[in-house]
């Protein structure tokens, strides 16, 4: 009988999660199970195969891993004859059919023979612990002859621009990249982080040593250099990269391959508090991975293992054994997503850093990095240097400073966007009595339909009806409909309760800047980039006008720095405690509005008044405050 497999497996092998294989199931992108959760060999292969060869689906941000599209990265490299080198090295490795290891080697070669590292005969030999390195190297390939010729005719100068790294990076699928998380570190970034040549540096994720070889100077002391990483091929060319800095063979810097987080599946690095402690630097610099991938178990596990930071980020669990790795004293420089700064998730890691009682200083980066949507930060901590403010250096150079007795629980947001006068405006309007939405409210998301193309009309037919998208709401109404929906909730990815559409809700966009929404009195239905929810305590006319306000979307922009609107951003908005009375002057005005009675303008206007009066904006203020939106 043919072995059966459970869905599960379909998930590890496509690095999904077991709830997208259920909504695929549910959604008819891929079968219902042959008996019960089991798939048979053929179905399961079939599977497999169907899903990588459908473009539109390998193409969702969700499910990048799938994809071998490759690109050239260019990363440091800017002049243009070194480009074209570059896409020219590229295109003779595909030519080849080497494998990633033998592509790599070959322009090893090549490189250590143009800057006379070593000479063009090389042959196997233990002389010293690069030739060591490349007779092991070339002993696991399977055509060293190739290997030896391939880039025989390029001279590949150094020029420290890491051209091994770029090669590297550009000749691996997007998958790769993506299941690894790891993406090249701009040489820009570094130019503020200085290394004193008597000091010990550790750089834990450190892929090709880009970051090593520009924040270190020639008279640093190769012994006191500490560089760790998963990828072995990415350690090999770390070694490399070093030996062409310091123009010597003989350097034997500290390389070892391990996981900030996982050695194998089970095994931690680091398994006790004593471990931690035998190992300690006076600098950590690294660009942790971002959103790399763990198995279920691996998930599992980390949150067990870690219950003082409660999560399987990989780049908190990097950050908070790299604390522990300080030496007194010491410096630790971390790029990270701007989420951990803000984002209720990382709430944990940012609490055990505040309560260490460092000092920190954070670089707001943007988006500096190439292939990552994501805006980015500096993170500077020096032990032993306790401070009570957090420094603060924006993308203009400016530099402010905020007050960690600001920063408060559950959730320990670092609003680092924030000028003196910002926080002064948020520290007022936070500090008069409110109440706001963390409870007495519903939240729902819109429809995912798991297949829009399907599902979405863009005309009106029969037994359809009008679906709204985040887009289509605007300030206290929706435009008119631009799709349409046959409604069969039971065919769709996923789905609120009806009854959370079928009746009075207030909609907002999901992604946006600013805070947009409307009072939707006649059960509309909203798609996913569009959300919902439904106030039991507090009058709905009351918060659209809130938050429709310039002086909302100032509190959201300034203390959560966000673009994607969470149901957490909304909670923490602090409403004014009004008498029945003062809600029933804004529902009476708010209907004169929606009757076209009063024109918008007027009745944002008289709401603004009320918000000024309560949080007591002065003019002067609210001035600034619509300058800032």
């Amino acid at each position: 009988m043919e072995d059966l497999l459970k869905k599960e497996h379909i998930g590890e092998k496509l690095g999904i999660s077991l709830a997208t294989v259920n909504n695929w199931i549910k959604t008819q992108v891929i079968p219902p199970p042959d008996i019960f959760d089991h798939y048979s060999q053929s179905t399961f292969v079939s599977i497999i195969n169907g899903i990588k060869d459908e473009p539109s689906r390998l193409n969702s941000r969700a499910n990048r891993s799938l994809l071998e599209k490759k690109y050239v990265c260019y990363l440091g490299i800017t002049e243009k004859s070194r480009k074209l080198m570059l896409n020219n090295l590229v295109t003779e490795f595909e030519m080849s059919e080497l494998s990633l290891n033998d592509g790599v080697l070959a322009l090893v070669l090549a490189i250590l023979r143009t800057n006379k590292i070593i000479n063009n005969n090389w042959e196997i030999n233990r002389d010293t612990p690069l030739d060591s390195l490349l007779s092991a190297w070339i002993m696991e390939s399977k055509n060293p002859a190739l290997v030896k010729s391939l880039y025989s005719e390029y001279e590949v100068i150094n020029q420290n621009d890491d051209i091994l790294g770029a090669f590297y990076q550009s000749i691996q699928s997007i998958s790769q990249k993506s299941t690894l998380g790891s993406y090249y570190t701009p040489s820009e970034l570094l130019s503020r982080i200085n290394i004193p040549k008597n000091k010990t540096i550790l750089d834990p994720c450190c892929g090709s040593g880009s970051i090593l070889i520009r924040v270190l100077t020639k008279a640093h002391d190769p012994s006191k250099i500490f560089a760790r990483d998963i990828d072995e091929i990415a350690l090999k060319i770390c070694f490399i990269n070093l030996v062409l800095f310091f123009d010597n063979k003989n350097i034997l810097p500290n390389i070892i391959k391990q996981d900030i987080t996982l050695v194998e599946p089970d095994n931690l690095l680091f398994t006790s508090i004593e471990q931690k402690q035998k190992e300690e630097f006076d600098v950590i610099v690294t660009n942790p991975p971002w959103g790399s991938k763990w198995t279920k178990s691996q998930k599992e596990y980390l949150l067990k293992l870690y219950p003082e930071i409660e999560t399987n980020e990989i780049f908190s669990i990097a950050l908070y054994n790299a604390i522990s790795m300080l030496k007194n004293k010491g410096e630790l420089y971390f790029f990270l997503p701007h989420s951990f700064l803000n984002v209720a998730t990382h709430h944990n890691i940012r609490n055990c850093i505040l309560k260490k009682n460092n000092k920190l200083s954070i670089k707001l980066l943007g988006n500096a990095f190439k292939g990552v949507l994501s805006e980015s930060i500096l993170l500077h901590i020096e032990t032993e240097k306790a401070d009570e403010n957090i420094l603060i250096e924006d993308r203009d150079n400016n530099i402010y400073q905020l007050s960690k007795k600001s920063i408060a629980s559950p959730d320990y947001i670092i609003s680092a966007d924030i000028k003196t006068q910002d926080f002064l405006l948020i520290n007022k309007i936070y500090n008069t009595e409110h109440v706001n939405l963390k409870s007495g409210t519903s939240f729902a998301l819109g429809i995912v339909t798991g297949n829009n193309a399907k599902h979405i009309l863009k005309n009106p037919a029969e037994k359809t009806e009008p679906i709204f998208r985040g887009k289509d709401i605007q300030k206290y109404y929706y435009e008119l409909p631009h799709c349409y929906i046959v409604f069969n909730p039971s065919s769709y990815q996923q789905i609120a309760p009806i009854e959370y559409y079928r009746q009075k809700k207030i909609a907002y966009r999901f992604i946006s800047d600013t805070l947009i929404c409307t009072l939707d009195c006649g059960n509309a239905l909203l798609l996913n980039s569009a959300n919902i929810f439904i106030s039991h305590n507090y009058p709905m006319e009351t918060i659209v006008g809130l938050f429709n306000s310039d002086i909302y979307s100032f509190i959201y922009k300034k203390k959560f720095h966000s673009c994607k609107v969470l149901k957490s951003h909304l909670q923490d908005m602090p409403l004014p405690i009004l008498t029945q009375n003062e809600h029933k002057n804004i529902y009476d005005m708010y209907q004169k509005m929606i009757l076209e009675e009063e024109n918008l303008q007027t009745f944002q206007k008289s709401i603004d008044k009320i918000i000024c009066n309560y949080f007591s904006i002065d003019n002067e203020q609210y001035v600034y405050i619509k300058g800032e939106i």
